[in-house]
């Protein structure tokens, strides 16, 4: 149907009865956008208003589908020749359709299909034992190579979220990931204090054949590591792996280890109604205090001395663009100054920090670092410490510098 000869044939139509767009649209009920589309052949009347359409117009139906003026016969004529080219051509493009749109559909089920296959794993529920074979392999071997066993009270912790067994014949294949953290006593000469020995948080991958364990496989670093990811781990398992090295993910395993830690070294732990300072120093150092939640990637220390004694550090030693330095923190300026403070009543209204768990939400204000590394929590409530600092016009707010003299 030629839409543009037919909106030609309408606009003569109306004009030669005298009609405005206008007029046309209000006799029929319609709007005059709907008329001027008519006459741009943009679209055609619907069939409801062909016969008020063509009485308006002085025409007949046959005349309105030709989109000319002819002789009644022939005009019908026409018109019917017209609507099945046009029902044929409707089928034909209907056919067509419903061709491509099962073609589609098959293209759809069969990528559906080949995906689940990709990413189906067949995995078994009762082998979870094995989990734990793992742990208790990785931490004999730990004690086995870690040169700091020779310390006192070495021992290392473990936690792991487990993401399925699977089995393939007479192999399994256990994947998982392990959050770990080792730690000792140091010697009586550096303060007995509780040090970290080493420490890891990565998935892995153990082979077993015939329930014998015959390999653990590790990821790579950097920029081999989605890789290696996607190498080492099957279908679904892989994605699960990815996306699991999440704050809350990791910081639950993280507690758990700390929990384990904070039982195993619980004699460590402090009377706070009692302590004093010879329980903290070490050399001329009480403590150090540090404020966590502010803005500074580095903030200033301050460190105070058993001589009434304090410094505080402002910068630190960073390394310039493209040249390598160590990237352990070392602050490298400092002013003193003096106190007259009963700073152990700072310490008394404190938290032990081995009896308290932490997430990134919910971090301590402040961290108070005793010279023979027991590890206090406080905040801005601790009456003592911001008594301290206003007596000594501290404020530790403030961001170590960067210093590159020292490179």
């Amino acid at each position: 149907m030629d839409t543009v000869k037919i909106g030609k044939f309408i606009a003569e139509c109306r004009k030669k009865k005298n009609m405005t767009q206008g007029e046309l649209s209000e006799k029929l009920g319609i709007s005059i956008n709907a008329v001027s589309k008519w006459e741009r052949g943009l679209s055609f009347p619907d069939a409801s208003l062909y016969k008020p359409l063509c009485t308006l117009l002085g025409i007949s139906i046959e005349e309105l589908i030709n989109g000319e003026r002819g002789n009644s016969e022939e005009s019908k004529e026409k018109a019917i020749i017209k609507t099945i080219k046009d029902r044929d051509e409707i089928k034909n493009k209907s056919k067509k359709l419903i061709i491509l749109f099962g073609v589609i559909f098959l293209i759809i089920i069969f990528g559906l299909i080949y995906y689940q296959k990709k990413i189906k794993v067949k995995l078994v529920t009762d082998s979870d034992y094995l989990y734990d074979d793992v742990i208790s392999f990785i931490k004999n071997k730990e004690f086995v190579e870690n040169p700091d066993t020779k310390y006192r009270d070495f021992n290392a912790f473990y936690s792991y979220h487990g993401f399925g067994i699977e089995g393939r014949g007479n192999y399994k294949y256990v994947y998982m990931w392990i959050y770990e953290q080792s730690y000792y006593i140091e010697p009586e000469e550096y303060g007995s204090s509780l040090a970290i020995s080493g420490g890891s948080s990565r998935p892995i991958k153990a082979v077993y054949k015939n329930d014998r364990l015959q390999d653990i496989i590790y990821p790579k670093d950097g920029n081999e590591y989605v890789k290696s990811i996607k190498e080492m781990f099957p279908g679904i398992i892989k994605y699960q792996v990815l996306n699991f090295d999440k704050e809350k993910n990791i910081n639950k395993l993280f507690n758990e280890v700390e929990k384990k830690k904070n039982i195993y070294y619980d004699y460590l732990n402090l009377d706070m109604s009692k302590i004093t300072i010879d329980d903290l120093v070490y050399g001329d150092v009480i403590f150090s205090i540090e404020k966590k939640n502010n803005k500074c990637d580095i903030p200033v220390l301050l460190s105070v001395y058993k001589n009434n004694k304090y410094k505080l550090y402002t910068e630190y030693r960073a390394c310039r663009p493209n040249v390598a330095c160590t990237s352990i923190l070392e602050y490298v300026k400092s002013y003193e100054g003096k106190y007259d403070f009963d700073v152990i009543e700072i310490v008394r209204h404190s938290i032990d920090a081995n009896l308290r768990q932490y997430t990134n939400d919910n971090l301590p204000e402040y961290t108070i670092n005793s010279g023979k590394g027991h590890e206090f929590n406080t905040d801005a409530d601790n009456k003592y410490l911001m008594d301290f600092l206003k007596s000594i016009n501290v404020d530790l707010n403030q961001c170590a510098k960067p210093n590159y003299k020292e490179d």
